[in-house]
């Protein structure tokens, strides 16, 4: 059940995009400002924001904006902190070599996310055929965002099944809140139409791994942390793969990242140390989260969920994917770019709890459904984005 309209705009018009619509937060200005560098289409936005305890734009959404207009040449207006409006005209997008921190915007040490700058520039280079190699200061392993652990063995291993060839190293950690830490990010170009995925089954689980990056605390905690995973995971007859890290830092932090691959999808359930808190319980709340989506038989985790639409809108026939929450991010995204690309998209739910979604690129037929009952963007609250 679903109703078809043409929400798409003529490139050259200016588009305007309200930014409180739904989950409100940054992930909107993103996804926008890449579909507007991929496409041309100008945009302009309101209400940026407006919902959050800090409105308007914030150190790392000006840190996006910036690595935006300077790799498509843009022109924008109302880049500022606080600004709830921003115009943004893209020229041609140009690779090359590039240094983007997160800490010139701020002025001061910052843990904003630098995966979500890296997010924002990452499609627009490699569809627009260039390689670039882009430095980025700021937060690696925070709070309510992807670390670069997650962006390395996540969600560019699912961006290589669409054809798209990037990868990150992380050289100093930025632990929250004091920052600082360096990844450089390489881009290449990607050959055009990208292909398509089917990930509704997800199969059987290929691999399971555990990425524990430690900065200015003993080592020894590393094997403890190893010793609780292999027990846990041990209960699913799997056995885990291990990467230490040990970098340098301004701060001092500890970041689990549990991941997994299956024969069609990946996950990934990130979790921080805390003062007081043994690696043990840090081990088990990332298990708690994966034993959660293991359950489900969906493809992918909901984060991931939301950044495969992007590489879909732009593949030669239409992607599928289950994921197991329809969260508002998701819900939002779905709303938002068929703005600004000619595409269908549907969310189904499914009994198991899981929900279905699905990208037609050149359709233009929108179906949000769940039992049956149209199902509304913004029905379900979740916590921010940075």
């Amino acid at each position: 059940m679903g109703v078809k309209m043409k929400t798409h705009s003529n490139v050259g018009d200016i588009l305007k995009i309200d930014g409180s619509y739904g989950e409100g937060g940054g992930q909107i200005l993103r996804t926008a400002l890449a579909l507007s560098m991929i496409t041309g289409q100008p945009v302009e936005f309101y209400n940026l924001r407006v919902k959050r305890p800090n409105p308007g734009l914030q150190p790392q959404h000006l840190t996006a904006i910036h690595a935006a207009a300077t790799i498509s040449n843009a022109r924008v207006e109302g880049a500022m902190i606080g600004s709830t409006e921003l115009r943004f005209e893209p020229s041609e997008v140009v690779g090359g070599e590039f240094m983007f921190d997160i800490e010139d915007i701020s002025g001061q040490g910052s843990a904003g996310a630098l995966a979500l700058v890296a997010q924002t520039v990452l499609l627009p280079l490699a569809l627009k055929g260039q390689s670039a190699k882009i430095t980025l200061f700021g937060g690696t392993h925070v709070g309510w965002s992807p670390g670069t652990d997650y962006i390395e063995y996540v969600y560019l291993p699912a961006l290589r099944h669409f054809g798209v060839e990037a990868r990150i190293e992380t050289l100093e950690a930025g632990f929250y809140p004091r920052g600082g830490g360096r990844a450089v990010l390489y881009v290449e170009p990607a050959s055009l139409p990208l292909k398509p995925i089917d990930w509704r089954e997800r199969g059987r689980l290929k691999r399971v791994r555990l990425i524990f990056t430690l900065s200015n605390l003993p080592e020894s905690i590393l094997r403890r942390g190893d010793q609780a995973a292999e027990t846990l995971i041990g209960l699913m007859g799997l056995q885990p793969e291990f990467v230490h890290r040990v970098l340098p830092s301004r701060g001092f932090g500890l970041s689990v990242t549990l991941t997994a691959e299956a024969e069609h999808g990946y996950a990934g359930f990130i979790r921080l140390g805390r003062r007081g808190v043994a690696i043990e319980q840090v081990v088990e709340e990332a298990w708690t989260e994966f034993t959660a989506w293991a359950k489900t038989r969906t493809a992918v985790d909901y984060f991931l969920s939301d950044q495969l639409i992007l590489p879909a809108l732009f593949a030669n026939g239409a992607s599928a994917w289950t994921t197991h929450r329809a969260t508002s991010h998701l819900r939002t995204l779905l709303w938002l770019v068929p703005q600004m690309v000619k595409t269908g998209v549907e969310l189904t739910q499914l009994a198991d709890g899981g929900v279905l979604v699905r990208i037609m690129p050149g359709e233009e037929n929108i179906s949000i459904a769940a039992n049956g009952k149209p199902s509304y963007i913004d029905e379900i609250a979740e916590s921010p984005d940075f």
